[in-house]
């Protein structure tokens, strides 16, 4: 629901008549959508004129004290009225544009401006860069009143014009729109800002990115990170790289600026041409670049998650022929890794495994003793059980704590810095090839 429909403009001062000191602003006709105003001196009066006072629930008009004197007091509100626009309100501004000036007065703008209002702007006129300053505060609004920005209009005078055109604006705000939607997609894994704004955003806008194609692609490969489907994230990725480069030869600058920042950022983590199937070093050093990008993006639980599983992942390691994405594969994975993990989280003389398990673990019981002689066990045991502990908080949601624990981001890069300690250690040690 709309809360008011809002006309906002600014009023300057215009020519100044060097004979008689004063100013004004030279009467034209201007046009909008095909229709002609009446002939008046204020831009604001034809779009009134034009779009008609009742499809407006208020009328701001920010003025400083001598463009208030000049043309609002007795000019321009009388031309309003004749057209039938009643609740205008002036804001008198300060005409300082220090950094403590601009901020006041646009603070005094905003209390004008309530939740989800709709949103006319006019920049023509107005006092030095004021109109400049507040374009650059309209995604602010969007962002902190959720206002609707019906119209962004500036009219394009020029003397000894007959007709001056009143351009619409609004579309080029999109831009910041679509950078933000790219800045989650980069910075939070998150690709539905990017599906909304496609679906109003005119096809020659960053049209490369306006594509049904690419926003499925992305919004497959952030699921895919969040729902943390670890052997599927390079596949996905890679199809995300491949089109993304198929999509750059012929772009726009903006959208090739746009299409790069994604690339740089998810390329790291894309497959190469061979397929990932074993645990070996490959393997492990694509986890890392996962976790790494979980943690940047502070998808905590999904990295907690993922280092768990690297861990259970090393167990796999002696399992020979163990296929990553295969039935087989899965179900001993589900056997081995496990058992793996309870050996670390245990001490020696506490481990108790029933059926299936205790044969498993004499299966590992050999890698084991290896890793411990190479003082890889000791490695592992100073961080896994404390890893397994936050790993389980999100799990339980925290629901067997008072509350999560405060360190989560620290002690999730300090647990990533140790894995990343661990799979030096075995490859040095040729474990990992």
């Amino acid at each position: 629901m709309i809360m008011a429909r809002v006309y906002l403009s600014f009023l300057g001062l215009g020519f100044k008549n060097q004979d008689t000191g004063t100013y004004k602003y030279n009467s034209t006709f201007y046009e909008l959508n095909g229709k002609m105003s009446r002939k008046t001196e204020f831009v604001q009066v034809a779009e009134i004129d034009i779009l008609g006072a009742n499809n407006f629930d208020k009328f701001i008009i920010v003025t400083t004290k001598k463009s208030y004197e000049y043309h609002f007091k007795n000019n321009i509100t009388h031309q309003f009225r004749e057209l039938g626009a009643d609740n205008i309100v002036s804001l008198t501004i300060d005409e300082r544009m220090s950094a403590e000036g601009q901020w006041e007065w646009f603070e005094r703008i905003l209390e004008l401006i309530d939740y989800e209002d709709e949103l006319t702007i006019d920049l023509t006129h107005g006092y030095r860069a004021i109109p400049i300053i507040f374009s650059t505060a309209i995604y602010f609004l969007q962002k902190a009143k959720s206002i609707i920005l019906k119209a962004v209009y500036y009219g394009a005078y020029e003397q000894n014009r007959d007709l001056v055109p009143i351009i619409d604006m609004k579309n080029f705000y999109i831009i910041n729109e679509w950078a933000d939607a790219v800045s989650r997609l980069v910075e939070d894994a998150d690709a539905r800002k990017m599906a909304e704004i496609a679906q109003r955003t005119n096809d020659f806008q960053i049209g490369e990115l306006n594509d049904d194609e690419l926003i499925k692609t992305f919004d497959d490969l952030t699921n895919t990170l969040r729902n943390i489907d670890i052997n599927n994230i390079p596949a996905k990725t890679k199809i995300a790289i491949d089109l993304i480069r198929q999509k750059e030869k012929n772009v726009a600058l903006t959208s090739k600026v746009l299409l790069g920042l994604v690339r740089d950022k998810f390329t790291a983590i894309a497959a190469k041409d061979q397929i990932i199937e074993r645990y070996d070093r490959q393997y492990f050093h694509m986890q890392l670049r996962i976790i790494s990008m979980l943690l940047d993006h502070k998808l905590f639980m999904q990295a907690y998650t993922v280092m768990r599983e690297f861990i259970g992942s090393i167990g796999m390691i002696p399992i020979e022929k163990t296929k990553i994405d295969s039935a087989k594969g899965r179900s001993l994975r589900h056997r081995f890794a496990e058992v793996f993990v309870r050996m670390l989280t245990n001490n020696e003389d506490s481990w108790n495994f029933d059926n299936q398990a205790e044969k498993d673990k004499e299966k590992l019981i050999p890698f084991y003793k290896k890793l411990k002689y190479l003082n890889i066990e000791s490695v592992l045991r100073e961080f896994t059980v404390d890893l397994v502990n936050y790993r389980n908080g999100f799990d339980h949601a925290w629901t067997s704590k008072n509350e999560a624990y405060p360190d989560i981001e620290e002690k999730g890069f300090q647990f990533f810095k140790k894995l990343k300690k661990v799979t030096c250690l075995l490859e040095e040690n040729n474990i990992l090839v």
